[in-house]
């Protein structure tokens, strides 16, 4: 028991030495990003840089009751579980045993040891109680390499949870961004069709008395026709949306059905964020999540290299008993005697067929796959940064377009209102202005759709405010 005891500091400190040290892959990155100055801010929260308060109180819904937040949760737990399991086996086992059994020896003796025992000759319990301590040493640190490829599952798992959030915000307000828009749509749309229908009377009590011709008619009625099917469509998008939002916030089905979304402010009053990015590309690998979760696959496939080596060396396997005997007719439990046993097993590879070098292989390919997942999710971010840095001018741009062409449009409508009250225009004028406005308005809200949709795809491209831990070789 001394022997053992001296033994377990040395057996704890094994270690995965058999596993690569970890480096992280060479990956060329830009200085800068194409002439974009980047603003150091804190993005934690870059949902309320909108000025609604409605979204902020989606955001914090979804953040509590979205399900698959709930499914990334459930996945650390799981990853917690088996890293609690794999640290477990580097440590000993300590376990209760204990024997009773009733008869008696043959003649009243017992042999053992060369002696002769004389017991009485009557029917007697044999019974034992013991602990037994059973450990395996982990010299070549098969244990600790899978106990720390599972503590770097537990670290991915945690960034994959982070990458799901920072998702599920995004989506959340692309898709609040769009009700709105889908609001605003369908007030257009049913001024439009109000507007249509007055033209459309127009023309036929003009072509009642023969003022105009058939086609004018028909062109009139096709207009007309055309706005009154694009209402119930508009519609249908808009309750499609509604209801998306709600299950993507994690509202129950009886508040899926019967109760809608609050409004906040309509789309032209929302506050648009600065677009510039919150982090040099040099930092990017650090404030993605879902970049920092691959890296830490990348890790543990690194320690399961150690794991799959140390089945070329032999297992050594301690086991110590120790606890009382008892010998005796009126108590089991009356101890007659102690005992103690000390023992080593070892079982060491001979042949296996390729077993175990097929095992490495396949832990070294693992690696390798997670090597250009790592590299692909790199890739992906710039690629996610470019994209919406790019989108970000462009619907700057077509935002103050279709700002323009809105204003020229009520401009126009004013001016022709102006020549009616003076005999210069007719009714039909003014309607035909008022229907290029809503067009126009048309258009300018799916700018400013676009160009909101493309302030939330930086946040999400550059991390959502997130930062990794710090990479360790060995960890």
């Amino acid at each position: 028991m001394r022997k053992t005891l001296f033994l377990i500091p040395l057996i704890l400190g094994g270690c995965s030495w058999l596993s690569p040290d970890y480096k992280r892959p060479v990956v060329a990155l830009p200085s800068t990003w194409n002439g974009v100055q980047a603003v150091a801010r804190d993005d934690r929260a870059w949902w309320q840089r909108y000025g609604d308060p409605v979204l902020d109180q989606l955001e914090t819904e979804a953040a509590q009751h979205n399900d698959d937040l709930a499914l990334a949760k459930s996945s650390l737990s799981q990853a917690q579980a088996q890293y609690s399991y794999a640290f477990a086996n580097q440590l000993p086992s300590l376990s209760v045993a204990g024997t009773d059994a009733y008869g008696k020896f043959a003649n009243g003796n017992l042999r053992a040891a060369g002696q002769s025992f004389r017991f009485p000759n009557k029917t007697s319990n044999f019974g034992f109680v013991g602990g037994m301590l059973n450990y395996e040493l982990d010299l070549w640190g098969k244990n600790a390499s899978l106990s720390d490829a599972a503590k770097a599952g537990v670290q991915g798992a945690v960034y994959a949870q982070e990458a799901a959030r920072l998702s599920v915000a995004a989506a959340v307000a692309k898709l609040y961004f769009s009700l709105r828009a889908l609001d605003r749509n369908v007030a257009i749309l049913k001024e439009s069709v109000q507007t249509q229908d007055d033209i459309l009377r127009l023309v036929q009590h003009q072509y009642d008395v023969g003022a105009v011709d058939a086609l004018l008619l028909q062109d009139a009625t096709e207009r007309r026709d055309a706005v009154h099917a694009a209402l119930p469509d508009m519609e249908d998008q808009r309750n499609n949306a509604e209801s998306a939002l709600a299950v993507l916030v994690g509202r129950s089905p009886q508040n899926i059905v019967q109760a809608g979304i609050s409004r906040g402010r309509d789309l032209q009053e929302m506050i648009i964020p600065e677009p510039t990015p919150s982090v040099l590309p040099s930092e990017l690998l650090e404030r993605r999540p879902d970049i920092a979760m691959h890296e830490q696959m990348l890790i543990a496939s690194n320690f399961n290299i150690g794991y799959a080596r140390a089945a070329y060396f032999p297992s050594i396997s301690l086991a110590s008993l120790a606890g009382v005997n008892n010998i005796d007719i009126d108590n089991l439990y009356r101890a007659t005697s102690r005992s103690w046993t000390l023992g080593a097993a070892m079982a060491a590879p001979v042949l296996d067929f390729g077993r175990t070098e097929s095992g490495v292989k396949l832990a070294k390919a693992n690696k390798n796959q997670q090597v250009v997942l790592y590299k692909q999710s790199i890739r992906t971010a710039f690629k996610e940064v470019r994209d919406a840095l790019l989108a970000q001018n462009t619907a700057a741009e077509r935002d103050a377009d279709n700002g323009a062409r809105d204003g020229a449009a009520q401009q126009k409508l004013h001016l022709t209102t102006l020549r009616m009250e003076h005999g210069y225009a007719s009714q039909i004028d003014v309607l035909a202005a008022q229907s290029t406005m809503q067009l126009a308005e048309l258009s300018q809200v799916q700018a400013r759709l676009q160009r909101l949709d493309a302030s939330v795809d930086l946040y999400k491209a550059t991390g959502g405010g997130f930062t990794a831990l710090p990479t360790k070789k060995k960890i």
